[in-house]
């Protein structure tokens, strides 16, 4: 009966053993693959969302900066030309490239009416530390005035 007990332990221990060798390998190719699959990317869109949040901002303000000039201009030509000098110094201001920003107006200055200023910032797709940036995204941000009811007719 001993015998046949210890051939029954030695059985099991082989099979303990040869679990044991199969699954040892696995442990580097998770670390691996975890970290080139989850952790590496995750980072990458770490990075990445404070550039967008902060353009999207500077758009944003930009828009609603010149809108606000321009409903208060006594003409359009005068009120388009401080909303643009209004972006340009925003966007100088916030360190981005001015090539990267696009403005536009619409409406007119009659009282009651709106204006709309459209502003459009590039924003990069991500952002790989020490190796710059790639891809581009364009954020629009729109800001929209009332002209006031009660003033002038504007000439």
């Amino acid at each position: 009966m001993n015998s046949r007990l210890a051939a029954i332990v030695e059985t099991v221990r082989e099979r303990l053993r040869a679990a044991r060798l199969d699954e040892a390998g696995f442990a580097p190719l998770t670390m691996t693959l975890g970290v080139c699959l989850v952790v590496i990317p995750v980072l990458l869109l770490v990075l990445t969302i404070p550039t967008w949040l902060e353009r999207s901002v500077d758009a944003r303000d930009a828009a609603s900066d010149a809108a606000r000039v321009i409903a208060t201009a006594n003409t359009w030509a005068a009120g388009t030309a401080a909303a643009n000098q209004t972006v340009a110094q925003a966007v100088t201001n916030d360190g981005l490239n001015p090539a990267d920003v696009t403005v536009s107006y619409t409406g007119s200055l009659n009282p009651g009416d709106t204006v709309t200023a459209t502003v459009t910032v590039v924003l990069p797709a991500g952002v790989v530390p020490g190796v710059g940036r790639y891809g581009t995204i364009h954020y629009t941000a729109t800001s929209t005035q009332h002209v006031d009811s009660y003033r002038g007719d504007n000439g």
